[in-house]
């Protein structure tokens, strides 16, 4: 009996039988290590999806949608548990970004990183900003160990700097290796095994590896650093590695390590911080009424370089007038731990605990999401302090004032983007943007019986239909999950991900990136994904393991992403295949795998390649395209990517539309795609001639320069068609087919 497809559609079937169709008699490709075989080639004799028990129907342009959605909602939910600003992170896509061959964000790093190098491993995988090197060089203070740091990174050229999270390690290596390097900085995959005798390195280059578990560390010995080190000095590279204060290493190994000592001094942290941000002596400043007690406690205290960072931020407000001073100490004295649970224990009644529990998970989202998340929690509270009663809350109880008011919050209004466009609501967050991890803590860390029931309310919130309450309730699972990672597995995200519900599968997939950002938990969420990815495993857990590798986790590891994807892209179920195609289009749009992932098309569409294999190749194709538009300096509105790229980007794009139109099946969404676009150049006059210059080259692929044109001429002739962008575009291929034939009859006449 074969597993049903949840996901499948009847075009689904279709396609697959045209696959089947067109596959007989040809030879086996893509992937040279295993022939095609029969159930490849004819889906009669393979597994066929069960329609009759499909439980969703959704086209694939809507799937589309909804992971371009999930992700962005992935992106804000965890900057939002992390305490990190809305936007502050968000990278927006810029035709200057793929024009000309290069990418600008996230750059990939070490040889040929397409293809023909698979002896050897990408050694970088993030860029580290000039503009972000720069601040730190304005704001930095030393720590006691700065000169010893920079003394050993020169000796050996490979540095274990062990410190405790929060401590500054980070910027302090960052400006470590700025100082030492003459090019760029780059951080490390946290996957990447420094054993490993086959990195590639560019000369004159700092690294960063800023997660390194615990299991890494115990597998490393003299010779592999010594290998290493030896490689880093003769291209005259720099590498710290960052641990975690409590990981050991073997003996062997102390002479590369550490141990970081005291942080920078935290008033002269605070006081750089301002001193950047207003250009002045900040003296004044710091001593205003309330400034030095509050630096004494968090001298103290000492909590997380950010906060300390965060604080000269908002002094620098204050003294620009933007801010009140009473607010910010009020703030930072309200998250010294000792008061933080004194009134998380004692000072809230049930409703606003409640209240500021849902505001953890939702911190930062409009306020009837988190009412909502909140009225549902108190029920399960009182109904579990009181089981012989009905939940009963007085209908004019509680006013939303006095519940924003307890939970240390504040509310503004703000514009969410509705069904029909933006729409003002209230938006309520805590003024401490570190209290959401620290709530979630304190549940688990001491209350086992609220701890069983905020896990149960996530449960079921991770089932919502509104995509960011599923992606917010993953997010706070997989908060907790890095306090018990097994527990949380089996309880919360296992059964997410197995369910085959597409809210769900969300719900999973937010739940792991939290734990992947932790060194000693991202190897366990690899080896995991993997494992569920296992042909013998439900199909849910290998379509919801695929649609993660599509996140940030497989943006960390495409060496091992890629490969993964590509034997998902082969299987015989198509909810399976979809996965692995909107997961390439996720890579293609990060950071610094442009390149990789149009290399990795271009395999798995050429005519050798297996059939299902190409078949999801070439859906991808569309599915890139249709994942994200550009912001161009001439455009009226964004413009499809493909007009856009130049150099081998461009002749990529070109190869596959070509293979596109020449593959049955795929024309009519190609050319219904090449519609939207003269569209969009109906309305912006902009985009016209790069559109048809696109086309030109499209057209001599295809070595038919007779078929786009016969397609536009149709589109113009329809009602309200797009009449001027296919006249102006017609002229523009006319003149472009008369100069490349002149060009080549001269070409002619000189052999």
């Amino acid at each position: 009996m074969s597993e049903p497809d949840p996901e499948a559609s009847p075009a689904d079937g279709r396609a697959d039988a045209a696959i089947a169709e067109h596959a007989h008699g040809e030879p086996g490709g893509g992937d040279t290590s295993k022939p095609a075989t029969e159930a490849d080639r004819n889906p009669d004799t393979a597994e066929q999806d069960d329609k009759s028990k499909q439980s969703e129907q959704t086209t694939d342009d809507d799937l589309l949608d909804e992971t371009r959605a999930a992700a962005a909602n992935m992106y804000v939910a965890v900057d939002a548990m992390r305490g990190i600003p809305p936007g502050a992170r968000h990278v927006f896509i810029h035709a200057t970004n793929f024009i000309g061959g290069d990418a600008t964000i996230g750059t990939q790093v070490g040889g040929d990183n397409i293809g023909g190098t698979a002896d050897h491993h990408t050694a970088a995988y993030g860029v580290v900003g000039a503009d972000r090197l720069a601040r730190i060089c304005r704001v930095f203070v030393e720590p006691k160990a700065f000169e010893d740091i920079r003394r050993r990174l020169d000796m050996r050229s490979l540095l274990l700097l062990r410190a405790p999270q929060g401590w500054g390690r980070t910027t302090v290596a960052l400006r470590a290796l700025d100082g030492e390097s003459t090019t760029d900085v780059y951080t490390l995959e946290p996957n990447l095994e420094l054993r490993s005798l086959e990195i590639e390195f560019r000369d004159h280059t700092g690294y960063l590896m800023e997660a390194f578990g615990p299991d890494q560390a115990a597998h490393l010995h003299r010779f592999y650093l010594d290998q290493l080190s030896s490689r880093l000095s003769e291209q005259d590279c720099r590498m710290i590695v960052l641990l975690d204060d409590a990981i050991t290493v073997p003996p062997d190994v102390e002479d590369f390590l550490l141990d970081a000592g005291d942080p920078a001094d935290t008033t002269e942290l605070v006081r750089s911080h301002v001193r950047y941000r207003l250009n002045r002596d900040p003296a004044d400043v710091l001593d205003m009424p309330g400034v030095g007690p509050l630096l004494e406690r968090y001298t103290q205290e000492r909590p997380p370089a950010r906060v300390l960072a965060r604080l000269g931020d908002e002094l620098a407000d204050v003294a620009d007038g933007r801010a009140e001073l009473a607010a910010v100490i009020e703030r930072h004295s309200a998250a010294i731990s000792a008061d933080f649970r004194l009134w998380f224990d004692e000072q809230l009644g049930l409703e606003a605990r409640a209240f500021a529990i849902a505001l953890a998970v939702f911190n930062g989202m409009p306020l009837y999401v988190v009412t909502d998340a909140a009225r549902a929690l108190a029920r399960v509270m009182a109904g579990e302090e009181q089981p012989d009663q009905t939940p009963a809350f007085p209908v004019f109880g509680s006013r939303n004032s006095e519940l924003v008011a307890a939970a240390r919050a504040r509310s503004y209004r703000s514009i969410e983007n509705g069904t029909y466009g933006e729409n003002p609501v209230q938006v309520v967050e805590f003024t401490d943007s570190l209290y959401p991890p620290k709530i979630l803590e304190r549940i688990w860390q001491e209350y086992h019986i609220a701890h069983v029931l905020v896990r149960d309310w996530l449960r079921d919130l991770g089932s919502s239909s509104e995509s960011r309450v599923c992606v917010r309730a993953g997010v706070a699972a997989g908060v907790l999950s890095t306090f018990e990672f097994e527990h949380a597995r089996t309880v919360l995200i296992e059964p997410w991900a197995r369910s085959g519900r597409r809210y769900d599968r969300i719900a999973a997939m937010a739940a792991l990136q939290f734990p992947f950002l932790y060194s000693d938990l991202a190897p366990l969420v690899s080896r995991m994904l993997d494992a569920w990815l296992d042909r013998d495993q439900p199909l849910a857990l290998r379509v919801t393991a695929a649609r993660a590798l599509g996140s940030e986790i497989g943006q960390a590891m495409p060496d091992t992403a890629i490969p993964q994807l590509r034997r998902a892209a082969r299987s015989t179920k198509m909810s399976l295949r979809r996965a692995a195609s909107f997961s390439m289009a996720q890579l293609f749009w990060s950071g610094g795998l442009t390149d990789r992932i149009l290399a990795e098309l271009l395999r798995w569409t050429r005519p050798t390649a297996r059939p299902r294999l190409r078949d999801t190749g070439l859906r991808c194709v569309l599915d890139l395209t249709r994942y994200q538009y550009v912001q161009t300096e001439e455009g009226l509105h964004e413009w499809p990517v493909a007009p856009c790229l130049t150099g081998t980007r461009r002749e990529a794009v070109v190869t596959l539309f070509g293979r596109l139109i020449e593959s049955p099946g795929h024309p009519p969404d190609t050319f219904s795609e090449i519609r939207g676009w003269v569209g969009i150049a109906e309305k912006d006059a902009n985009l016209r001639e790069p559109l048809a210059r696109f086309l030109f080259d499209l057209g001599k692929a295809l070595q038919d320069e007779e078929v786009l044109p016969y397609h536009m001429k149709g589109w113009a002739a329809e009602p309200k068609g797009p009449r001027r962008a296919v006249e102006a575009m017609l002229s523009i291929l006319d003149s472009m087919q008369r100069l490349d034939s002149k060009e080549i009859d001269s070409k002619e006449q000189t052999e």
